[in-house]
């Protein structure tokens, strides 16, 4: 119960810090907030870790190159978090409006510097790097003796605070649930951190290009590919998720008989 305060009095003093700091407006803003962020996660990490001593480094931080075998799962996963997050925006905005509520301009704004190469290291790089060796790394290792669910649950929600707007609150929490099923499933950080870089990444890319594809009228014909997507890539997770567990159920439960050796052989051979 210690551990559990601790990380959440942290994840909530990081988050303040951010929030009050996102409040003011000023030169090189986004470089400041951006410098700022890492030092915290930084600082946040090294005392999670500092109470954590029985914990190697490598297995606190989930650092593990990811497996062949995890490739495919790696890849479903991200398209569902990118297009997900995508969706469920665009859900949220629709239901605003429709309600009479103003939804603000796209978070991205206002860190968009005018120079695209500040831009993508300051929304798509340091963030994919540094807050998921915070939240998916630290956090969830500091959580690592409450039940998953909790943990997954504790990490997301401080995942979505931090970035600060509630009309996007749904989004970057499904994004946050995603990766921490992602590090849960396949043991790597770095499943995380491509997945996050790729769904920053290409979410600044619509930002950007988001009016001319109203323009042209292009922008019906993406929502529908990415829903089409989105289906495909959760059919595809949800598949690899009942089939990780049917082989935790194996490895938990040993076989009892001679029986269920001869069985398992036969299995393996069809």
């Amino acid at each position: 119960m210690k551990r559990f305060l601790l990380t959440a009095g942290i994840c909530t003093f990081i988050v303040a810090v951010l929030k009050i700091v996102s409040l003011f407006y000023f030169d090189n803003r986004e470089i400041v907030y951006t410098a700022l962020s890492v030092f915290l996660f930084v600082i946040g990490s090294v005392i999670l870790k500092f109470i954590a001593p029985k914990m190697s480094r490598r297995r606190f931080f989930k650092f593990q190159f990811i497996k062949n075998s995890d490739s495919k799962l790696v890849i479903h996963m991200t398209v569902l978090v990118i297009t997900g997050g995508f969706l469920l925006n665009l859900l949220t905005i629709t239901l605003l409006e429709f309600s009479g509520v103003t939804v603000p301009s796209n978070a991205f704004s206002q860190f968009d510097s005018g120079n695209i190469w500040i831009s993508v290291f300051t929304v798509a790089v340091i963030p994919a790097i540094f807050e998921e060796l915070f939240f998916r790394g630290a956090v969830l290792s500091s959580l690592s003796t409450e039940k998953t669910f909790l943990a997954i649950l504790v990490s997301s929600l401080y995942f979505a605070f931090v970035h600060g707007s509630i009309y996007y609150f749904l989004s970057n929490f499904f994004a946050g649930a995603v990766f921490s099923l992602m590090i849960y499933l396949t043991g790597s950080i770095f499943a995380s951190v491509t997945a996050h870089f790729l769904n920053n990444i290409l979410s600044y890319i619509l930002f950007v290009y988001s009016s001319r594809l109203m323009t042209v009228g292009f922008d019906n014909v993406v929502i529908w590919l990415l829903a089409l997507l989105f289906l495909i890539a959760l059919y595809n997770t949800v598949g690899a998720i009942a089939k990780k567990y049917k082989e935790d159920l194996k490895i938990d439960r040993p076989l009892v008989n001679e029986g269920e050796l001869i069985w398992e052989k036969r299995k393996g051979k069809e």
